[in-house]
């Protein structure tokens, strides 16, 4: 039984270290990057705006998306040696409905995602999110949403793929 405790003890220990050192290099390149490039592209309803810091080997990638009162949302890439560390996600997102929406139906999300990659195989999620209503008032919905617990998700080499491809395709549409 010893053995087994002292296993676990072991595994979460090494996931924890891996976890606070991405998230140290992620806090240092928030603390120590410079301005790359910048670029705003106007659309009739919103627009983006696409942001490049550099760091020494590390890059941040900033796009903040805002689309009519429905959509107002940043997310930030972090990029080492052509490894993607991580993602973090924030703001609102709208829902998209195949019908008309109902009155008493959230017509957005409001989302905190924080993922982190160990390796190409290897990562995890913690993402907290609230529906948003017609009457609510978005700082209240941000308080509460500040009050809830993280869900975490082990993530695989599935996982990190689609991120490098989400990555890709924004970083090719702004250039």
């Amino acid at each position: 039984m010893n053995k087994i405790l002292i296993i676990i003890f072991i595994i979460f220990g090494l996931q924890t270290d891996w976890l606070n050192e991405t998230k140290k290099s992620i806090s240092e390149t928030d603390e120590n990057a410079v301005l790359i490039d910048s670029k705003i592209v106007e659309e009739k309803e919103g627009k983006s705006t696409t942001t490049e810091y550099k760091s020494g080997e590390s890059k941040k990638i900033k796009v903040e998306f805002t689309h009519t009162e429905l959509m107002d949302i940043e997310l930030n890439f972090y990029e080492k040696n052509g490894f993607i560390l991580g993602e973090i996600i924030s703001g609102k997102d709208a829902l998209l409905y195949k019908r008309k929406r109902l009155k008493n139906e959230p017509y957005a999300t409001l989302v905190d995602s924080r993922t982190y990659f160990k390796t190409e195989t290897e990562g995890i999620n913690f993402i907290r999110k609230m529906n948003i209503y017609e009457t609510d008032e978005i700082d209240d919905v941000k308080k509460k949403l500040n009050k809830l617990e993280f869900e975490t998700k082990n993530l695989n080499g599935e996982d990190y793929i689609k991120l490098k491809e989400k990555f890709d395709r924004i970083t090719k549409s702004e250039k």
